[in-house]
């Protein structure tokens, strides 16, 4: 999962940025859209069975088959999605599918909310009590997925397709170098999604101009951003281009390709580049630069009409807490209070150097080590995981500039045995950044949670529903736990931990402050003033991070707070028959949920689990 670092003169401060959960960049703008699509083509077949039946063996048939026929939908919708989730379609009866990126348009909203209605509607004619646990969860989970989106379908053109850090110009990129050929069919496939690279803009730039209309477009700051940036992704040598280099690349993965299929195959792909996906850009440029003066507003989502609202909705769908800004704010403010007590207070006992000299005291040398160790040292504190390979690779050269310093690339969920962690070489960890970093990413973080979900058999459209407080939440909540697992001197790794942990507080309270209470650049330059963060450029650029990606950051913090929170509930509740392995178990054979629904349902998992 995609993470971003900014410095000071003093000290590197490590900040999550955008989500690079591959095949979900547009998810919260098309769930309502797939949504409708699904209720408009699906039939009335599971409900007139229902009402007949009533055993809960009949009424659990019937669930899975209409969560069989929602997955077929919405995977189908998007080839990116399908590929990245499945290696092979068939594993899930999908025989036949159109090869699209989907459709980035709206509907009516009248239209949109009587779908979601209606979908509500067809939810309540199952009874979840006569069903599993696993299936009682999915219904509560999907049921609260269609309330969130008619909550915000009213605000569909406050979203954002492009940002500088993460949106559909930079991340499609990378989804499609990263785009594995197994067989042939996945390199038609891919050319054929390149052929439509210029039609996905021209929606996308549809998409701009209409939210101008509405004066929700974006400030000028960061258009100009995205200007830079999608210049870059026009080559001026096409040859030494990542989109060609990576193809290439891909292509030798196929070794029953003949010499003449792979020239046939080089030329296709140099033909739909300079056809359909640099003018793309260009034309992307062009109407940026049309657009460019009418973003009015240079500051938080609170300055919009009826910003304030959808910030509200949107932290929440982020986060997966129906806690309201302000309590959210309070918890933030009072763990980095704690942490920074606890900090100063270790810190003063330790030499300047102890605390400073922390790189270099780490008996491994690369990342491979570093996860190995990690994978011995969670045994007895999280449950047993499936076999499963991994690869570390060097981010391509030509991608540097655009990725994060690491990140992991969902493995699909027929196939998960084969992982793939990318560093970054331009991010210049020290050893203990990368060691937290490989733990967030790796195991016990993303990897780790990934395949053992996968390996409990979850109904498939539980994959598709991404909650980013418990994913980013977890991972970030192993991430502190790690600090512990490095071998340092317990004193240092605590420090080390709490000094991060208070650093992404902070972001977490600018992002609430900026577009909930209408903070300003100056109001934020006195915030991180008072923390040591002083350097003006950074400044602006952490504000400006808020402003593009507004609840990004939540995701991260909040969702690792709403962990803490669960655990002390757990040790409270349990008391001396809690355990840490009982713990992870039972959060982890949830699956990734809103902390309001894993909350429900945790006492039943916790016992199942013991």
């Amino acid at each position: 999962m995609k993470r971003f670092s900014f410095s000071n003169k003093s000290d590197k401060k490590k900040i999550p940025s955008p989500l690079l959960f591959p095949i979900y960049a547009l998810i919260g703008l098309l769930l309502v859209i797939w949504l409708y699509r699904f209720h408009a083509a699906s039939t009335q077949t599971d409900s007139s069975y229902i009402s007949t039946q009533s055993t809960a063996k009949n009424q659990e048939a019937a669930f899975q088959s209409y969560l069989k026929k929602l997955f077929q939908a919405q995977i189908t919708e998007n080839t990116l999605n399908l590929h990245y989730t499945l290696a092979d379609p068939s594993s899930a009866d999908i025989r036949e599918y159109p090869v699209t990126f989907g459709i980035v348009s709206s509907k009516q909203e009248s239209s949109q909310l009587a779908a979601l209605e209606n979908m509500q509607n067809e939810l309540k004619k199952y009874d979840s009590s006569r069903m599993s646990l696993s299936s009682q969860i999915t219904y509560d989970i999907l049921q609260d997925s269609i309330s969130r989106s008619m909550e915000l379908a009213p605000y569909y053109y406050y979203n954002e397709l492009l940002s500088s850090t993460g949106g559909v110009q930079s991340e499609y990129p990378i989804l499609l170098a990263e785009y594995s050929f197994r067989t042939k069919k996945d390199i038609d496939d891919y050319l054929t999604l390149l052929s439509q690279y210029d039609t996905l803009f021209q929606q996308v730039c549809a998409f701009e101009k209409e939210k101008a209309k509405q004066d929700l477009f974006m400030n000028q700051r960061a258009v100009d951003n995205l200007i830079s940036q999608c210049q870059a992704f026009i080559p001026e040598n096409s040859k030494d281009s990542f989109w060609e280099i990576t193809f290439k690349e891909r292509l030798d993965q196929i070794k029953s390709l003949s010499k003449k299929e792979k020239n046939d195959y080089i030329r296709q792909n140099q033909e739909m580049l300079q056809e359909h996906v640099y003018p793309a850009y260009h034309n992307l440029i062009a109407i940026l630069k049309a657009l460019r003066k009418e973003g009015k507003n240079e500051q938080g989502l609170c300055y919009f009409k009826n910003g304030k609202k959808y910030y509200e909705l949107l932290v929440k769908t982020t986060t997966g807490s129906d806690r309201s800004i302000s309590q959210l704010q309070k918890m933030t403010e009072e763990q980095r209070d704690k942490n920074l007590e606890e900090f100063t207070e270790i810190t003063t006992n330790l030499t300047k150097n102890a605390y400073h000299q922390s790189s270099g005291l780490l008996p491994y040398q690369t990342p491979e080590e570093m996860l190995e160790h990690l994978k011995t040292q969670i045994q007895t504190s999280f449950p047993a995981a499936p076999s499963a390979h991994y690869t570390v690779k060097n981010v391509n050269e030509k991608l540097q500039e655009f990725l994060s310093p690491a990140f992991y690339l969902t493995a699909p969920m027929d196939q998960f045995t084969e992982n793939c962690i990318y560093i970054n070489p331009g991010n210049n960890y020290n050893e203990i950044e990368l060691f937290t970093t490989l733990a967030h990413e790796g195991y016990p973080g993303h990897l780790y949670q990934t395949i053992y979900s996968y390996s409990k058999n979850l109904s498939p459209i539980r994959y598709l529903l991404y909650h980013g407080g418990y994913t980013e939440g977890w991972a970030t909540y192993v991430e502190m736990l790690s600090y512990q697992y490095a071998g340092l001197d317990p004193l240092i790794s605590r420090a080390l931990m709490l000094n991060q942990d208070a650093t992404l507080s902070l972001y977490a309270t600018v992002d609430m402050s900026v577009h909930y209470d209408g903070w300003t650049l100056a109001d934020t330059a006195d915030f991180l003033g008072k923390y040591g963060i002083t350097e003006t450029s950074v400044i602006s650029k952490i504000y400006q991070a808020v402003i593009e990606n507004p609840a990004n950051y939540l995701k991260y913090y909040i969702g690792y707070l709403e962990f803490l929170e669960l655990k002390e509930q757990a040790k409270t509740y349990y008391a001396n028959d809690y355990s840490e392995l009982t713990f992870h178990t039972a959060v982890l054979n949830m699956g990734s949920a809103p902390f309001y629904i894993l909350e429900k349902y945790f006492v039943k998992y916790y016992k199942a689990a013991n």
